[in-house]
């Protein structure tokens, strides 16, 4: 009977403490988020610091990323419903700024972010992954924000560089139309940053009659849908 009694308690105090770890966890879940830091014009993996801070611009976290393992990174200790920024500085960069709110959670949750760094060189041209005008179209397509807004970030984070805007057409052939088309293009990212906060004097633009050298369209025909774009580049003209 004794012997019941003491396994009963036993139970008692361990369910006792897992129920609290359980709701404590519910309450108090943690939030991590990890990834990579690379050089934007190489891909390469740049060792950089990174530190994460609070609405209240307090440092909750830091870390450097591994240069010489795909460029890792690890942050923890968030938390959810929280407004966080991440601040990346490599000696050889631009200074980056993520600022991202985590969405609610109930358990430990792991999240993932890239960083693309642009080195601290003039002259350096970094292509944007997406391409932000459809086939022979001047205007922005649907989606260009979500690029260029990471573009309009690193200008405000280096209020004192200057860039300039490169585009190039989408095809060889009637070269008045393409210096046209590619400079009314260059003029239409520079209208969204611009009227996204950035001095327009710090943004010039450049059209070009043929097609991008470096990345010139394909000799085979692409699968179907899709396209060739020609290829916009950020430059960095002053330091």
């Amino acid at each position: 009977m004794i012997k019941n009694k003491i396994n009963i308690l036993i139970f008692g105090i361990l369910f006792f403490g897992f129920s609290q770890l359980s709701q404590s966890q519910l309450v108090n879940p943690v939030v991590s988020i990890t990834g990579s830091v690379m050089d934007a014009s190489t891909r390469q993996p740049v060792t950089a610091i990174m530190i994460v801070t609070n609405e209240k611009g307090k440092r909750i976290n830091a870390t450097r990323s591994n240069g010489s393992d795909n460029g890792y990174y690890y942050l923890t200790s968030l938390k959810p419903g929280r407004k966080y920024t991440i601040t990346v500085s490599s000696k050889y960069y631009l200074k980056e700024k993520y600022t991202f709110v985590i969405a609610k959670a109930y358990k430990y949750t792991e999240l993932s972010h890239d960083f693309l760094i642009m080195p601290l060189v003039e002259g350096a041209e970094i292509p944007l992954s997406f391409a932000p005008f459809e086939l022979n179209k001047a205007k922005l397509r649907y989606g260009a924000d979500y690029v260029l807004d990471g573009i309009k970030s690193t200008m405000l984070t280096n209020p004192n560089i200057k860039f300039q805007i490169v585009c190039y057409p989408d095809a060889n052939g009637n070269v008045s139309h393409n210096q046209q088309l590619t400079l009314e293009r260059a003029k239409s990212i520079q209208k969204y940053l611009v009227a996204n906060g950035i001095d327009i004097s710090r943004i010039s633009v450049k059209g070009n009659k043929r097609t991008d050298p470096k990345n010139p369209p394909p000799k085979k025909k692409k699968a179907k849908g899709k396209r060739y774009i020609g290829t916009t580049y950020i430059k960095i003209v002053e330091i």
